[in-house]
């Protein structure tokens, strides 16, 4: 298929983000995606590890009753399928992963949950996409390639990485709900009975309405800030990211990206926190529900201790998924032969999102990767 561009996906990207609003629409969204990207089948999973709770689960092309019970009866082989659970949790977040690329062609060829369900339904391969893997919330995309359609190919590769940055925004607000739709009339009382905070700004960053918990944190200046009518942090280059973002948002919600998702900062006590920015502007769900208001903007708990910001490496540095991955790995201490044991990818590709590493953080050595692996640890 041909290459597609970000602005072919605004409508689908609009539908997106209604889905923090009705989560009943993912699976037209699914559909979108498979019709766009030419896929067979698309399923979408995201799991509260608190409560046990699914969050988000719908399918496209398939039954959700049989893609259920698959689980239940193909679970182990499924796993196995995607190169068994320690792989599975090496592979970067946002970024596709081919399975035919990623898993041995004998090991696909044998196993049980191939060739008794896919093959004999002509789905020969698939491409899946983690969204979130942290303490609270565990998630994902998988879509399957029928035989008819050929092998997997760039473009469609290239629509998963245009969209998955907001199917991963909007998967990790809708936790933040305890509800399974919020009704326009009823939105600014959902927000205000939220135990996160929530800060509604206009296209400039000024605040326009905040809920108690954000009222409270705007008055300790703990986490968040006025400076001049603006929604800041402490931190200079996070107020950066962070208003640059909610434009953004107001702007283009399309060309977002990975903007807003998860943006680090911390309280004066140290405890980790995260911003994650909210489109409010466009879709048939979200528009006016709150006048004036481009963005919401969550201020929640960290999922995990403070790590390194991936936020500050694409942004500083424009690195993608799969580089931020190689970046980390690298700074464990992993050489390019065990990372690429680890991702199912040749040494070859490890060297080259390697290269691109080097040159995009202007960087010579492995050691000049790690200090700077420091320097972006909690604050940005």
């Amino acid at each position: 298929m041909q290459q597609v561009s970000i602005e072919e996906f605004s409508d689908l990207i609009g539908d997106i983000y209604d889905c923090v609003i009705a989560p009943e629409r993912w699976t037209d969204v699914l559909e979108g995606i498979c019709a766009r990207l030419g896929f067979a089948t698309g399923a979408l999973s995201a799991a509260s590890l608190t409560n046990r709770k699914a969050l988000v689960n719908a399918v496209s092309g398939s039954n959700l009753a049989e893609m259920a019970q698959n689980a239940i009866g193909y679970g182990p082989d499924i796993i196995e399928l995607w190169g068994g659970a320690a792989r599975i949790q090496q592979y970067p977040l946002g970024e596709p992963i081919v399975q035919s690329q990623a898993v041995r062609k004998d090991i696909i060829a044998g196993n049980r949950y191939y060739r008794e369900w896919a093959l004999p339904k002509g789905l020969f391969d698939a491409v899946a996409v983690g969204l979130v893997r942290d303490r609270a919330m565990v998630g994902n995309a998988i879509f399957s390639q029928h035989e008819s359609a050929g092998p997997i190919d760039d473009a469609q590769l290239g629509g998963l990485r245009l969209l998955t940055p907001h199917i991963r925004r909007a998967v990790t607000i809708s936790n933040l709900f305890d509800l399974k739709a919020v009704e326009a009339a009823t939105f600014s009382a959902t927000v205000e009975a939220l135990t996160v905070g929530v800060v509604l700004a206009d296209e400039d960053a000024k605040i326009v309405h905040s809920n108690a918990a954000a009222t409270a944190m705007l008055a300790a200046e703990d986490p968040i800030v006025v400076r001049q009518g603006r929604i800041a942090v402490q931190s200079v280059k996070t107020t950066n990211s962070l208003q640059s973002a909610i434009a953004q948002a107001a702007k283009d919600e399309a060309a977002l990206g990975q903007k807003g998702i998860g943006i680090p900062i911390l309280r004066a006590s140290g405890d980790p926190l995260v911003i994650h920015v909210l489109p409010l502007q466009r879709g048939r769900m979200r528009a006016g529900l709150i006048q004036r208001a481009a963005a919401a903007l969550f201020v929640t708990s960290a999922s995990g201790p403070p790590q390194m910001s991936h936020i500050a490496l694409n942004q500083l540095y424009d690195l993608t998924p799969a580089e931020i991955r190689i970046f980390e790995l690298i700074c464990e201490g992993h050489t390019r032969d065990a990372i690429s044991d680890l991702l199912g990818v040749s040494v070859a590709t490890v060297k080259t999102h390697l290269l691109h590493v080097f040159e995009k953080t202007g960087s010579r050595r492995q050691v000049d990767l790690v200090r700077l692996a420091k320097s972006l640890t909690f604050p940005v």
